[in-house]
Order: structure tokens, then sequence, then C-alpha cells
């Protein structure tokens, strides 16, 4: 699979993961695509989602621009280096699990909240869980390598 049309069957059959992605032009940043479960986790429907940036969409107006610049340097490096991969606590027991990967003409992201106990070393992408891995194994198999 090597664009986002040809993959979104895939995606949207995924209920593990909050997928979406993000095509750019220069810095300019437009969500294109977002699965089922990214929609229901924020509560609204794709034709809301496309229509806005993400990085307003996932965050109130008053989130710093500290804030935003880091999720732009994330994308960045996803774009740079193929992926970006973090794990992050988000609350007593709760870890965000979050993966960012260069596709197509942008990057497709995805997340899903986790158990703090998981096991998931989270440093490179073939050290995740098998929901995941099983969508990096149809779009992008070489980061698994």
């Amino acid at each position: 699979m090597n664009t986002i049309a040809e993959a979104q069957p895939l995606l949207d059959q995924n209920e593990s993961c909050s997928i979406w992605y993000a095509a750019y032009e220069a810095t300019e940043e437009a969500v294109l695509y977002a699965n089922p479960l990214f929609c229901k986790t924020f509560g609204q429907s794709l034709e809301q989602i496309v229509a806005r940036k993400r990085y307003h969409l996932i965050n109130p107006p008053e989130t710093p621009a500290a804030t935003i610049k880091q999720y732009v340097a994330e994308d960045q490096q996803a774009i740079e280096r193929g992926y970006f991969l973090q794990r992050s606590a988000i609350e007593a027991g709760k870890d965000i699990l979050v993966l960012k990967i260069r596709f197509d003409q942008g990057i497709i992201g995805m997340f899903k909240i986790i158990d703090s106990n998981a096991r998931c070393l989270a440093n490179l992408p073939s050290d995740l869980d098998a929901d995941f891995c099983n969508v990096l194994k149809s779009l992008r198999p070489d980061l698994l390598d």
C-alpha cells in the first residue's frame, strides 16, 4: 500500500488504535482521513475533523503555543526519520502510546491508551504491540526490520 486511499479500508477496520492521516504542503498540514475510532474518541464526524487543523482539533484554544510547536516538531521528526514514537503517562495507571509514520504525502498517526504496567519498550517500531505492528506490516514493513 502506497497511498492513503489504498490504506483506508485497512485503517477503517482497526478497532484498537485511533488513526489519522495528515498531508503536508510545505509546513501547512491538513487532516484528510481519520478512522472511526479516532472520530469516536474526539466525538466528531469525519467531516468535522477534516475541516480543522489537527493541532487545534485535539487541543482547546488555550493550548500553549509551545505544545503546538512540540506536535509540529514530532511530525517533522516522523517525516525526516520515517517515524516518531513516544510513550507518556496521562493519568494514574494509564499511558498513551503514540506512533507517527511517514506515509504517502504526509504522516499517519496512531495512538492508544495502555495500562502503565503493560510491557512495551516503545523504543523502536518493532518493539510495539500487535495492534501497531499489524498496521505497520501493511503500510511500512521496513520499520519492523
